[in-house]
């Protein structure tokens, strides 16, 4: 039992310290959903494993099948926002702002592009 929780302690741990950087603006979604998925993963992974004597191996194939779903999930959520914002994205004028990394455009109102992050420019 202590080998258990010593395996649940370290992937609370990882999972609580991966949290800070998981969330940044320039990470896709598909990049922060393989991230969260693979350490619920390895979590759930090394609680099965635990259970069968090979937490070891339980750990890694969770940790994979979280990336991969959580991956799958985060590219959806993507593929979703960027519709939505195609479908919302103002006709260029003169008072048009861009964003300098992806170069989608906003109205005047809207100051940082919220799929990078990054301060808007003017469209001169």
């Amino acid at each position: 039992m202590t080998r258990l929780t010593a395996i649940l302690v370290a992937a609370a741990t990882l999972g609580l310290a991966g949290c800070e950087g998981v969330q940044t603006a320039a990470q896709s979604k598909t990049v922060q959903g393989a991230a969260i998925g693979s350490l619920i993963g390895a979590g759930t992974g090394a609680i099965i494993g635990e259970q069968s004597g090979k937490a070891g191996a339980g750990t890694a194939i969770g940790a994979a099948v979280g990336a991969l779903g959580g991956g799958l999930m985060g590219s959806a959520l993507e593929a979703q926002d960027k519709k939505i914002q195609q479908q919302q994205t103002p006709v260029a004028t003169s008072r048009s702002k861009f964003c300098p990394v992806g170069g989608e455009l906003y109205g005047e109102d809207v100051k940082y592009c919220p799929n990078h992050g990054v301060e808007l420019r003017y469209k001169e």
